[in-house]
């Protein structure tokens, strides 16, 4: 919890800056920090000497005429705004709470997230910064934090997101954000109607906003706007790819991390309109009245939604649309034109696909040879047989539920991570980096090294969660996991502490960091895998 006024204004706040050494205090002498924005001034509160403050807005409501349309400025204001508060969260149909199948594991390995909010508004525009001190002259990287969810639910505030520790021990400021999502976010109807010719990409168009922010008020913080680092994870990793072929995010950033997810390839406008199309009829709301849609109760177009995509059967929903104004072609083909000469740092987790089994019902410790079958077929097709036989030649060791996870997970992680990274080396232009994250819990062990399961170590907030909590292996690697993020932020480089030095990824050697225990270099890491799944899948 933040501090009272009492205790914070009767310290003074000492940092060690990282790199440089220099000290730099901020001293509370009666009074809150305060902030002037370009919108008005904002006062934050101190927390475990971190200048913290919330919901500051980046942008206007999304209700009404502004539903499916571009942000908005924010309203200037007169008087000191209070951000001492997490602001709402965007409207979304999916709970964010526990999925199906975890029971109260979900919260052992997730952590129990008591901080977040819950109210939910088409008023959420807004982020959060967590800054050693406020005043112009620091310079100091800024990280900032999409968060995951895919494109249709998840949260960019409450404990998860916290950059205390980041901000403190490396001496940049943290930057988490909200914007719109699910259909609010992504429901592509310019086909229909020009007006809405943004529609499905201002999701995306939100991120882009707070970024502008970023750059024109970071400063005040004690931030460097030449010194911006956009990651995330899963769904958030998704929409940095997407910003990567969005010509107007073109420069907001200068190197970006992308944890477990990316969208190589998005639906097309057509696509995308076929699925808007479905959800007017839902509504029935004629094609040529749109604005209708603006007048709608939001729990109406959210419930309409949410049974579309329960239908699609795990097909993707609403998400960014390729092939309109805002995102002119896909991510994979914007990079390989040179989109993206940033330096990139691009993977994942061995084993994805155990928290999304574990999630959806299946104890992957209770997986046969029967139910890999059906799967691997169910996944592939006609190749199937194929791929079993090369996965299983490759692990001859292996049980069922190993080759399922492994196969599932390069489906539906690694492959798109190695195809950004490599389609990232051939532009050229600047310098990829690669890593699998391989550290097991003993504390759930069926869950391995599942999706999610590092989220905490970037951040050096592991001890928040019992399944790392008080081991000090996870506390080892997550302080040089999260110092090589840091690091990054300020040089464009990864480094740290406790690993070994971090190779460009270049082909065809692909050398990786494999974080562990004891973290390791290895070159083109599971070849035999990668080459099958690139020959058949």
């Amino acid at each position: 919890m933040d501090i009272t006024r009492r205790e914070f204004t009767s310290r003074a706040v000492l940092l060690l800056a990282g790199g440089a050494h220099m000290r730099s205090a901020i001293a509370m002498e009666g009074s809150a920090p305060i902030v002037e924005t370009r919108y008005g001034k904002v006062r934050g509160a101190v927390q475990d000497g971190i200048c913290v403050f919330k919901g500051i807005p980046y942008g206007a409501s999304t209700a009404g005429a502004n539903r499916f349309m571009p942000p908005q400025k924010p309203a200037s204001w007169s008087s000191v705004r209070d951000c001492l508060t997490w602001a709402p969260i965007a409207p979304q149909g999916a709970s964010t709470a526990n999925p199906s199948g975890m029971g109260k594991d979900f919260q052992i390995y997730f952590g129990n997230d008591t901080d977040a909010p819950r109210a939910q508004s088409e008023d959420c525009l807004a982020l959060n910064v967590f800054t050693p001190g406020v005043g112009r002259g620091h310079k100091r990287p800024v990280m900032v934090w999409i968060h995951g969810g895919g494109f249709s639910i998840g949260a960019g505030s409450g404990a998860r997101a916290n950059g205390i520790h980041l901000a403190r021990k490396h001496n940049v400021i943290t930057v988490s954000v909200g914007h719109r999502l699910g259909v609010l976010g992504y429901c592509h109807l310019g086909d229909f109607d020009k007006a809405f010719e943004h529609s499905g990409n201002v999701g995306q168009l939100d991120l882009i906003a707070s970024l502008q922010w970023i750059r024109d008020n970071i400063e005040a913080f004690g931030g460097d706007p030449k010194q911006v680092m956009i990651h995330g994870e899963s769904g958030g990793g998704a929409k940095i790819t997407t910003l990567l072929g969005m010509p107007m995010a073109s420069g907001l950033f200068q190197r970006a991390i992308l944890q477990s997810g990316t969208a190589n390839r998005l639906p097309s406008h057509e696509q995308a309109s076929q699925l808007a199309e479905k959800l007017l009829n839902e509504l029935q709301v004629p094609k040529d009245q749109l604005k209708q849609l603006q007048q709608l109760p939001v729990e109406r177009l959210i419930a309409a939604a949410s049974k579309l995509e329960m239908a699609l059967q795990g097909a993707r929903g609403f998400s960014p649309a390729s092939g309109t104004v805002d995102l002119p072609t896909n991510p994979i083909d914007a990079v390989a034109s040179g989109s993206a000469k940033i330096p990139l740092i691009i993977g994942c987790t061995k084993h994805e696909a155990a928290l999304f089994l574990a999630g959806s019902g299946t104890d992957p410790r209770k997986i046969d040879e029967n139910m890999l079958s059906t799967r691997v077929h169910a996944l592939f097709g006609d190749k199937a047989n194929e791929i079993l036989a090369g996965y299983r030649a490759d692990h001859p060791d292996y049980s069922a539920a190993d080759l399922l996870i492994r196969i599932m997970t390069d489906r539906i992680m690694r492959s798109g991570a190695i195809e950004l990274a490599q389609t990232h080396v051939k532009a050229g232009g600047a310098p990829t980096y690669a890593y699998m994250f391989t550290w097991e819990s003993p504390v759930l062990p069926y869950m391995r090294a599942g999706h999610g399961i590092d989220g905490t170590f970037y951040f050096d907030n592991t001890e928040s969660v019992d399944i790392a909590k008080g081991n000090p292996d996870a506390k080892a690697l997550a302080a040089a996991a999260s110092t090589a993020w840091a690091t990054f932020a300020r040089t464009g480089k990864p480094a740290a502490p406790g690993l070994p030095t971090w190779p460009e990824y270049t082909l065809p050697k692909r050398d990786t960091m494999i974080f562990a225990a004891k973290s390791y270099i290895e070159a083109d890491p599971m070849k035999a895998d990668r080459e099958l799944f690139q020959r058949l899948a």
